[in-house]
């Protein structure tokens, strides 16, 4: 049997481990950890966060320049076409119930053939009111009409010789869909395409089993754009569905279908 008192005596006597508490040296304020001092990756740190900071607010005000160009550009074109609207409703009698098209002869000798360019020349204004199948055929230069008539728009609107400038228009999207981030997608692609329109709301609609896409002109007066919209998004010009709520904030609401 070992004696307790022998026992003892050995723990007592065996060597600790010597700890020290010196893992970082320490003088002043130096701390040797990785070759700063305390000092200075407080100032790295600070540094480091201003520089976010700044970085945040400057791309935050970029895009709001961006965002007030734009609206200022379209705010610009508006203002010259109600302009040349009046003008011309000076002289003659307008359809009511839409704004027009307007579209700027660019190539005159292309349009040899049509009578209702006989008298046109480069730098002419076509003023489209798809409702009325009418168009006036306006000279800026000499202040005058040059022709009216009846006219289809694949008449007036070849790409090559003639351009045309829709009134801005702003536009609601409601999601009848299942698709998760139809909305935005579709948003982008609408004023890629068309720069003239602005989508200024986007929303859930009350069904989400739509087939088509469903292009709703609410004031009755962007029957143009209404009709480029179903083109590009391949859905048709058509009346609120029952259930759905206009938008106050739009000219035209679309719902989107699959």
């Amino acid at each position: 049997m070992f004696c307790l008192t022998s026992i003892l005596s050995v723990l007592h006597n065996a060597t600790m481990p010597h700890v020290t508490l010196n893992s970082f040296k320490r003088t002043g304020q130096q701390t040797d950890l990785l070759g700063f001092t305390t000092r200075s990756l407080v100032i790295l740190i600070a540094f480091g966060l201003l520089l976010v900071a700044a970085i945040g607010v400057a791309v935050y005000f970029y895009f709001q320049y961006q965002q007030t160009q734009t609206q200022l550009n379209k705010s610009t074109q508006g203002n010259v076409q109600a302009a040349l609207i009046s003008e011309v409703g000076k002289l003659i009698v307008l359809p009511t119930g839409e704004t027009p098209a307007i579209a700027t002869v660019s190539d005159v000798n292309k349009l040899k053939g049509q009578s209702f360019f006989v008298h046109a020349r480069n730098g002419d204004k076509v003023l489209i009111y798809s409702k009325a199948q009418e168009a006036i055929l306006y000279d800026p230069l000499a202040g005058k009409i040059i022709e009216v008539g009846p006219i289809s728009l694949t008449n007036i609107t070849p790409t090559s010789t003639v351009s045309v400038t829709p009134e801005p228009v702003d536009v609601a999207i409601y999601n009848g869909t299942t698709t998760i981030g139809y909305s935005a997608t579709t948003a982008q692609k609408i004023e890629k395409e068309m720069p003239n329109v602005t989508v200024v709301a986007k929303a859930d609609a009350q069904k989400s089993t739509y087939t088509t896409s469903i292009i709703v002109d609410q004031t009755g007066k962007n029957a143009t754009s209404a009709a480029a919209l179903a083109k590009l998004l391949k859905g048709k010009v058509g009346p609120l569905p029952a259930g759905e709520a206009k938008s106050s904030k739009a000219d035209i609401l679309i719902i989107l279908g699959k």
